[in-house]
Parts: structure tokens; sequence; C-alpha cells
């Protein structure tokens, strides 16, 4: 069970870190177009945000899951 705990704790870091750079991505976009360099942005744009909502939702269903196991784990040691 800490296993299991351990290993869903690694992975809201994981999606954690990936939505920072999904943000920090789009962030360039933002400056590229700014400075017209880049012509394709709203499909980028698009792309992102669906990346972004992606990677929330698993890092809400993961923060769920840890939270069953800890109560779980508290439940044995209880």
């Amino acid at each position: 069970m800490e296993d299991a705990l351990a290993i869903i704790g690694q992975w809201i870091g994981l999606v954690k870190s990936a939505k920072l750079s999904i943000a920090e991505v789009s962030q360039d976009c933002e400056a590229r177009v700014a400075a017209g360099v880049v012509s394709a942005e709203e499909d980028f744009q698009e792309a992102v945000r669906a990346v972004f909502e992606a990677l929330s939702t698993l890092q809400v269903r993961l923060e769920e899951q840890e939270e069953l196991l800890e109560s779980e784990l508290e439940d044995e040691d209880g």
C-alpha cells in the first residue's frame, strides 16, 4: 500500500511538471505571436489547452486516488 502511495505521489509530481512545461510553451508561443514569428497560433494554443486540461484532469484523479490510499493506509494502521 505504501508503495502504491509513493508511486501515485511520483505521478502527481510528473503531471505537475508537465503542466508547468506546457504553460512555458504556451507563454513562448504568445511571445512569438506578439513578435510576428508564428502564424498558426490558434491551432497551437488549442492543442496546448487540450493537453493542459487533460493533465489537470489526470492530476485531480491521481490526487483523489492518493487520498483514498492514504485513508486505507490509516485504517490499516488504526
